[in-house]
């Protein structure tokens, strides 16, 4: 588990065996034709290297556009933060990153290719349900929790780098529905 480098700039924030190990059997069952796959490198792991840098790049975009970004960079006296999002000044939390990218290739490019969409009870379309609310749930929690960016690029994470998001329900209630749950 860690960020594929080049020239120490973050090209991924997973590789192969990152995807291999959130769900080997992808793999496994052979469903997915690897070495007919349209624009496929020579080799499957060259080809899903390739996903998570394409994933990782839809990531950082979805980082850069979101509001929570922005109301956190917004408080930074570096103005440039607003559009700027640099991977290479994520310090804490890389395995979070990891998992993310890989359960967004999973979702989005490897087990969509095999979904049976005309039943939404097939195992690759719950599957890839799963693999959404896990790269949802955990990308909300890093957006809310800005405990691993450099803002001031000082190299390590010191106080005026927490950022830690505003609870939106303060008040306490034992309704069903205002109880949010993790999965």
């Amino acid at each position: 588990m860690a960020f594929l480098t080049v020239n120490n700039s973050v090209l991924s924030f997973a590789e192969y065996l990152d995807i291999v190990n959130t769900d080997q059997r992808v793999f496994e069952s052979n469903e997915i034709d690897w070495e007919n796959a349209p624009g496929s490198p020579n080799n499957l792991s060259e080809y899903v290297e390739d996903l998570c840098i394409k994933a990782t790049n839809r990531i950082i975009e979805k980082i850069r556009v979101s509001s929570k970004w922005h109301a956190v960079a917004d408080n930074q006296t570096n103005t440039e933060y607003v559009a700027l999002f640099d991977p290479n000044k994520i310090l804490r939390r890389q395995s979070d990153f990891t998992d993310m990218c890989s359960y967004y290739v999973l979702k989005e490019y490897l087990l969509a290719k095999v979904a049976d969409w005309g039943n939404p009870e097939s195992p690759e379309v719950q599957k890839i349900q799963y693999f959404e609310n896990k790269f949802d749930d955990l990308f909300n929690e890093l957006l809310t929790i800005f405990d691993w960016y450099d803002f001031d690029d000082s190299g390590e994470i010191d106080r005026s780098d927490l950022h830690i998001g505003q609870v939106t329900h303060r008040r306490r209630t034992r309704g069903r529905r205002n109880v949010v749950r993790i999965r």
